[in-house]
């Protein structure tokens, strides 16, 4: 068996493989619209690499032409998925333009007013420069790459350094044989492994987003997107280590809707969800980085303040509690809301998120008991 025979069978296997694993994966994980289409773009990698097979044996003009347009679109439909995983635009002249130009050119370098040079930089110039677009998009905005994201990322580059590396090589050729080796020894050496490396890579960067989907089904309140009693009880425990350790204050504030239960008899369910929501992005508004909002359930949240007194906290939820009446549900224009506030502060002996809100709510209840829509610190409270 030769060399090219090898590196073909590697090349279309992992191509299958490739197409099974992102085909069961958007099937039974999400439906993600990028897993789809990274699908479509090995998909079309199958039929690249059996017409790349048949162009070489049976050397064959229309087969190399197939080669080229797979190639050119499988390279395109893997630049549209990233693109469309990381929430970007996709603008069809970025791809649809480049990839029209691209096939001509590929036509015309193998008809027999062609060349092998030709043939050999057209192809690896635009995937280089697609891949290499790709690699910047999936760029993460506001947070740091995740392991699989800097693996996929760095195979990327060298994806498009060995496209390069292709395209120079490819201008070295002079005639039938004479300057193929170094373009032969770049395609058979490191193209497969890079290849498959690429499909690994975004196999690993569809599992990590899963599994930070379901860490983050544990951990957030599907309602509102923040915390849940879980996330928050895990938040606190690591603020009150640190708080001890730093000897610091932090303070946690309990607080909840006035009236949530009639609200709902009385407008529905939806309203009550549109009534959550809103407290709940009013919450977060009023924080600043550091600080954890949770809920804890029905209409009861908790917030944690760090290197903050209780006095302090009640200043900050007391534009809170101001805001709250300010707060329009787009269903219930007329429904005005309120909330009151319990606040305490951590203690010597706390460890865990039921130790600070024994008291905050005790607080909470006091201020309940003197007539809701206000603020009661514990200290004061006892």
């Amino acid at each position: 068996m030769s060399v090219a025979s090898v590196v073909l069978s590697l090349l279309f296997g992992t191509s299958v493989i490739m197409t099974i694993a992102m085909g069961v994966a958007w099937l039974h994980f999400g439906r993600q619209k990028h897993v789809l289409t990274w699908t479509a773009a090995y998909a079309v990698s199958i039929v690249q690499w059996l017409a790349n097979a048949g162009g070489f044996f049976l050397h064959s003009w229309p087969l190399y032409m197939v080669t080229g347009v797979g190639l050119v679109v499988s390279a395109s439909l893997l630049a549209v998925g990233i693109r469309q995983r990381s929430g970007r635009p996709v603008p069809v002249a970025l791809l649809g333009i480049p990839a029209g130009i691209a096939i001509v050119a590929t036509a015309i370098a193998l008809s027999p007013m062609g060349s092998q040079a030709m043939q050999g930089m057209i192809i690896p110039v635009y995937v280089g420069v697609l891949i290499l677009i790709s690699a910047v998009s999936l760029w993460p905005r506001k947070r740091p790459f995740t392991a699989p994201e800097l693996g996929f990322f760095a195979i990327l580059i060298l994806y498009a350094i060995c496209q390069g590396a292709l395209a120079a090589s490819a201008a070295l050729i002079r005639g039938p044989e004479e300057g193929k080796e170094l373009y032969r020894a770049i395609l058979g050496l490191f193209m497969p492994t890079i290849y498959v490396g690429t499909g690994v890579s975004a196999v690993l960067v569809v599992a990590g987003d899963l599994a930070e989907k379901l860490r983050r089904q544990v951990s957030h309140d599907p309602l509102t997107g923040i915390l849940n009693r879980r996330g928050l009880e895990d938040a606190t425990m690591r603020a009150i280590a640190n708080a001890h350790r730093h000897k610091r204050a932090l303070s946690i504030v309990v607080c909840d809707l006035d009236g949530f239960k009639a609200l709902n008899d009385t407008h529905g369910h939806i309203a009550g969800d549109d009534a959550l929501r809103a407290f709940a992005y009013l919450l977060i508004a009023a924080m600043r980085r550091g600080d954890v909002v949770g809920r804890m359930g029905g209409d009861e949240f908790g917030v944690l303040l760090v290197d903050t007194t209780a006095d302090a906290a009640a200043e900050v939820m007391e534009r809170v509690r101001s805001e709250t009446q300010c707060l329009t549900l787009d269903r219930s224009p007329g429904l005005q809301l309120r909330a009151s506030f319990g606040i305490a502060q951590i203690e010597a002996a706390d460890v865990s998120l039921n130790d600070l809100v024994a008291r905050a709510d005790a607080a909470l209840y006091a201020a309940k008991n003197a007539g809701r829509d206000r603020i009661n610190v514990w200290r004061q409270a006892a």
